[in-house]
């Protein structure tokens, strides 16, 4: 099980949001590299890093700050999230050896995008499925579609989607503990991997994951919970070992 330690960036900023909800905003470095660092430091070897400026813009605005993380550290697995909406932008990562792409707005939108991908482009996807009262979100979380849940998961595994992340955004920075009801409400709809986001709060927390579908489930991502030193990482990191 994996631990994935989040930097979601706004202004070239560290930052943690509540709920998604860019007014309820928290700065916790003004240095992404440290930030970056104090995780590799403190034993991780994966980072989940999201741009915020870019979910909202459509656009990959920090794309020069998350590339210079990428070069500081070569050995550590990153994941890139946040105003990826095109093939060019996902080729851009990838040929700076970012490891892998999470689409969600784009791919909720236009689920037939995946067709112009090729088949090791979409190996190196994770699609995010975030849940807002109980409906899917994109935009930044700020907008609800009416896609079906079920078929658009099934729907991703037939065009060799092999990674989710779910997030329940109502728990997303609140420090209360995950929902497990929404979680397994949408893992029950997934037979390949995924990630779980939003509301890590606890050793209980990654307890009650752990003791979830092993089958299924990668890892997990802890941000605020880290930031707020509610939970320290490197015990993160050995509960799941």
């Amino acid at each position: 099980m994996i631990i994935y330690p989040a930097i979601d960036i706004i202004d070239g900023k560290c930052v943690r949001l509540t709920k998604g909800d860019y007014s309820q905003k928290t700065v916790y470095s003004n240095n992404l590299r440290d930030i970056a660092a104090s995780w590799v430091e403190a034993g991780s070897k994966y980072l989940h890093i999201v741009d915020l400026d870019g979910a909202k813009a459509g656009s990959t605005v920090n794309l020069k700050n998350i590339i210079e993380i990428r070069r500081s550290f070569p050995n550590i697995f990153i994941q890139v999230g946040g105003g990826i909406r095109d093939t060019n932008s996902i080729e851009k990562y990838l040929s700076h050896g970012v490891d892998r792409i999470i689409l969600g707005t784009k791919i909720l939108k236009n689920k037939e995008f995946i067709y112009t991908l090729d088949k090791a482009t979409r190996k190196s996807l994770a699609i995010d499925i975030a849940i807002k009262n109980g409906a899917l979100a994109g935009d930044g979380w700020e907008n609800t579609e009416n896609e079906d849940v079920e078929s658009f998961i099934k729907f991703l595994e037939s065009y060799d989607i092999e990674m989710f992340v779910i997030t329940d955004i109502s728990k997303d920075g609140m420090m209360q503990g995950i929902n497990k009801k929404s979680i397994d409400s949408v893992l029950k709809f997934i037979t390949t991997r995924a990630i779980i986001s939003g509301g890590v709060t606890s050793k209980q927390d990654i307890k009650s994951i752990l003791n979830m579908n092993k089958e299924i489930i990668d890892g997990m991502i802890i941000g605020k919970a880290l930031y707020e030193n509610k939970i320290l990482l490197s015990e993160a990191i050995n509960e799941c070992c």
